[in-house]
């Protein structure tokens, strides 16, 4: 069918025979040749199974294992008691919503965004988890001096409130990447690749399972030739050669915890169906803690200066003050500086220079 549209084209634009002929043979030629190349791409980096770790694995073979594979699980990283005291102290959490019906966010996922960094003292424990933020250095330092704390953000996947209503469907698969249109530009090759732009962590505060909305990925896409606007939701809109059957849900014990590339495919799984034996105030809600930690020099998506005062963010640890970007002094005090108003320690590549790290004072 494209030979015969080119060299249909070829007819009415071009009355040399020799032209007629070459054109739509070359056109036809290129064509599938390059999407044989696409399509073997995207078999080179099929895996149906989920890389799993304990919480004495090494960063480096972390780092390989998510480059490698775009996602990687942690289990039991920390005691379930720990998920449980994150749960008491956001109980109360005001500010939550759900998505509109049809929406990203799905009409069945309660968020609780930025703000949770506040309320809890365990999110901020577990925003500086020393294994989980010494992997996300490993994959994002060769591309920034310092790392950013980007997004923070409590998901719970709920049931339907009634039994005779239907589960939200799964959340369309996409790249956390997206958000930054830069992505998606041609980079020049270099021996460390495309630069990755985010690493994503979801932290289990309840069984992530195949019924409660476990996250769904495509492990290996973080390879795939990048396009535009990028997001899946049902098998005919896949890319050639991908089925419905590739997709790995990352279930995981609670305590545990997944990370993934920002160009890895992945979005939230459909709850099952209302049971009359799921408590109504909680049922079987799957709940997450995700942050997203991006390159220091790129903007956050969430805007922790505006979502919680100022005599919070002085309680954090210094760890935890670095990745909001509170680093550095100011040469004089004013009533309008709640913190440091420079940004030059997260300027520039990993090495920099004098001027980068900071203003002398």
């Amino acid at each position: 069918q494209l030979h015969c549209t080119c060299y249909a084209f070829a007819m009415v634009q071009f009355k040399e025979p020799l032209l007629q002929v070459l054109l739509p043979t070359v056109v036809s030629v290129a064509l599938s040749f390059c999407s044989f190349y696409v399509f073997r791409r995207l078999q080179r980096y099929r895996c149906t199974v989920l890389p799993r770790f304990s919480a004495s694995t090494r960063v480096e073979e972390l780092g390989r294992a998510l480059r490698q594979n775009g996602v990687v699980v942690l289990e039991r990283l920390v005691p379930p008691e720990k998920m449980d005291m994150l749960l008491k102290e956001l109980e109360t959490a005001s500010g939550v919503f759900h998505g509109a019906v049809g929406s990203f966010a799905g009409h069945h996922t309660l968020r609780n965004a930025a703000k949770p960094l506040g309320e809890s003292k365990m999110a901020q424990e577990l925003a500086v988890h020393p294994l989980v933020v010494a992997t996300v250095e490993e994959i994002l330092r060769p591309w920034c001096k310092r790392i950013n704390l980007g997004t923070c953000s409590m998901i719970s996947v709920e049931a339907p409130p009634s039994l005779d209503e239907k589960p939200a469907p799964a959340q369309v698969l996409h790249r956390d990447n997206s958000m930054w249109g830069a992505s998606t530009w041609p980079w020049l090759p270099t021996s460390t690749g495309r630069p990755e732009f985010s690493v994503s962590v979801m932290w289990a505060a309840s069984d992530f399972t195949e019924t409660n909305g476990a996250t769904r990925f495509l492990p290996g896409s973080n390879h795939w030739p990048l396009m535009k606007h990028e997001a899946y939701d049902k098998q005919s809109n896949f890319p050639q050669g991908i089925t419905e059957e590739d997709i790995v849900q990352a279930t995981m014990p609670k305590g545990s915890v997944v990370l993934w590339c920002g160009n890895t495919l992945h979005g939230a799984g459909a709850h099952a169906p209302r049971q009359l034996s799921d408590d109504p105030s909680n049922g079987s809600t799957r709940h997450g803690l995700l942050f997203i930690y991006n390159l220091g020099w790129l903007k956050s998506e969430h805007n922790f200066h505006w979502a919680m005062p100022a005599s919070v963010m002085e309680t954090f640890s210094p760890k935890l003050s670095e990745l909001v970007g509170r680093v550095g002094e100011n040469a004089v005090e004013h009533d309008w500086f709640t913190g440091p108003i420079y940004t030059q320690p997260y300027l520039g590549g990993p090495d920099g220079s004098k001027a980068g790290e900071g203003v002398q004072f």
